[in-house]
């Protein structure tokens, strides 16, 4: 009886531990973007990002490529000292290799950011909320860049109700279109260059869509003729990039 009773309260402990300590763990898909996949048939499965959920509400957030090599960690808890939630965020190359890692602060957004070549550090970008960014190459105290938007984004040359209004008038549903019933929504894909200027326009769900809305779409677009600020890659470079449109076709 002894023993029995022993193995019993054993037991009790070690299930009581493994409740303390359950983990909650999620699985989503996402696009060649980053994005969460809502509609498969308007998002390419590129990536995988695992979200591991601890009870004291810490969690870690690994994103994985089809070929289930890392692309990104990113470890978030409360840090007791500072008083305030904490990220660590590591980035990896196809090869495995650490190519940034930043600090930053999740309830105000400020973040610290470094970017690493081997294991030197080329660049840092910092930012403090309320703030602006600033760029700094190596291990130098002073940038050489200081903007209010993060330099290292592309970002739109034009307000956005110009573009939506743009869109209101210019937009035409294609009469066969109309006539067939044809409805969907077209997924563009602009390619910047170094100037912020849109070189080419193609779609990237063009084999699911009635080829004239795609063409009024591609249409609309080099008519309204959008202009960007390129990004600065790690060196502080003008580098290319590209953004992805939706336009949408809808007969009510």
């Amino acid at each position: 009886m002894p023993v029995r009773i022993s193995f019993i309260t054993l037991l009790f402990i070690c299930l009581y531990s493994i409740s303390l300590n359950a983990q909650e763990r999620v699985i989503i898909k996402l696009d060649g973007g980053m994005k969460p996949i809502l509609n498969e048939s308007f998002g390419t499965h590129k990536y995988n990002q695992i979200i591991t959920t601890g009870k004291d509400s810490s969690s870690i957030s690994k994103i994985y490529d089809l070929n289930n090599r890392l692309f990104s960690q990113t470890k978030e808890k409360y840090n007791e000292e500072l008083g305030y939630n904490e990220a660590i965020i590591s980035k990896y190359d196809t090869l495995q290799n650490l190519i940034s890692s930043e600090i930053k602060n999740v309830d105000n957004g400020s973040f610290v950011r470094f970017f690493l070549e081997g294991e030197v550090v080329v660049s840092r970008l910092e930012y403090m909320a309320g703030g602006s960014y600033s760029f700094y190459l190596g291990d130098e105290e002073s940038p050489i860049l200081q903007s209010e938007k993060n330099p290292m984004v592309l970002q739109t040359n034009y307000e956005m109700r110009d573009y939506n209004s743009f869109l209101a008038q210019n937009l035409r549903y294609p009469q066969q279109a109309r006539y067939r019933k044809e409805m969907g929504t077209v997924l563009l894909k602009l390619d910047i260059n170094e100037e912020g200027e849109v070189s080419e326009i193609s779609c990237l769900n063009k084999d699911e869509l009635y080829k004239p809305l795609i063409n009024e779409a591609i249409r609309v677009m080099k008519a309204f003729n959008p202009s960007f600020i390129a990004p600065i890659d790690i060196y502080g470079n003008k580098t290319t990039s590209l953004v992805r449109v939706l336009i949408r076709f809808k007969l009510s």
